[in-house]
């Protein structure tokens, strides 16, 4: 049985959270419990993780400092806690951490999954909210107390190829606008991959990740190299007329909208901005630590997202 006995999962119905529960439920008796902190535990997903093996708890609605010692409550007998909670609300996980320590939680995994954190963080302001969250949690206060784990893939996968990353993909019909001049490489995993490499990370001697950040890469490519597997698995029917439109932006009138932009463009422009200037790259990765986990390939996820 693995060192991480017990473990919690706040953000568990989302896609990373969902897949994650249900691989750690595979193997039956592998981990003594895989709690759901969820604020609606009769929500539909809730109950179908519920049905599959999955212990639910229900937590605040807010995470907020005044709910720490509710949480605290909620994470009893916790060995490991893996936050997958949106962008919304990454600056909350600091009430999940000190609830955390209450508890006496052995291990926290903050909800990051993104691009070079220590790296790139600076420039981008859209992932500031992070960057608190692993001070905290590498602070002399909180080390001595819960040890930490983060995870940086790259882009999701599904995200890249889809209407926020410029894509228009309907059948027979693709258009394209890339970010600068497409020659620029950039790393992309696909989330269930994400939840399959965590689970391993949680199953395996806590020493490989302990106090670590693993980097877990499903692909690489540039977009210039993704508007051709786009290209290659369109399905050329007899008779069926098929089109393919690309445009370019330059680096320069990215910046310029970034002047002006707001709320969903404003997020929007600075990961566009990213993949142009090479921020979303990794420098290298961790795969080779968990073997059994095969990465799916962009030629892979294209093929079934243009059929």
């Amino acid at each position: 049985m693995p060192d991480f006995k017990n473990i919690a999962v706040v953000g568990g119905t989302s896609i990373i959270g969902q897949a994650l529960i249900k691989n750690l439920l595979t193997t039956k008796g592998e981990f003594n419990a895989v709690i759901l902190l969820t604020r609606d535990p009769d929500s539909k997903v809730s109950k179908e993780l519920a049905a599959l093996g999955a212990e639910t708890r229900k937590i605040t609605s807010e995470l907020s400092a005044g709910a720490i010692p509710a949480l605290a409550e909620s994470l009893k007998g916790v060995d490991a806690l893996v936050s997958v909670i949106g962008a919304g609300g990454h600056s909350d996980q600091v009430h999940l951490i000190h609830a955390s320590v209450l508890a006496g939680v052995k291990r926290f995994f903050p909800s990051e999954f993104g691009i070079d954190l220590d790296l790139h963080a600076p420039s981008i302001p859209f992932v500031g909210a992070k960057v608190p969250i692993r001070q905290l949690l590498r602070s002399q206060e909180i080390a001595l107390k819960l040890e930490h784990t983060f995870v940086e893939n790259g882009y999701f996968l599904e995200g890249f190829f889809s209407p926020f990353f410029n894509w228009q993909i309907s059948g027979t019909s693709v258009a394209v606008d890339i970010a600068g001049t497409g020659d620029v490489p950039v790393t992309v995993t696909l989330q269930a991959d994400v939840a399959r490499y965590l689970a391993e990370i949680l199953r395996s001697d806590p020493a490989i990740s302990r106090n670590k950040t693993l980097k877990f890469e499903g692909d690489r490519f540039t977009w210039n190299q993704a508007r051709e597997l786009v290209s290659n698995a369109l399905i050329h029917v007899p008779g069926v007329k098929t089109s393919f439109s690309t445009t370019y932006t330059s680096v320069e009138k990215l910046e310029k909208r970034l002047e002006t932009a707001q709320g969903h463009e404003w997020v929007q422009v600075q990961l566009l901005l990213a993949t142009a200037r090479g921020q979303g790259l990794l420098s290298h990765n961790h795969n080779k630590l968990f073997p059994s986990v095969k990465p799916t390939s962009a030629k892979e996820y294209v093929a079934g997202l243009v059929v």
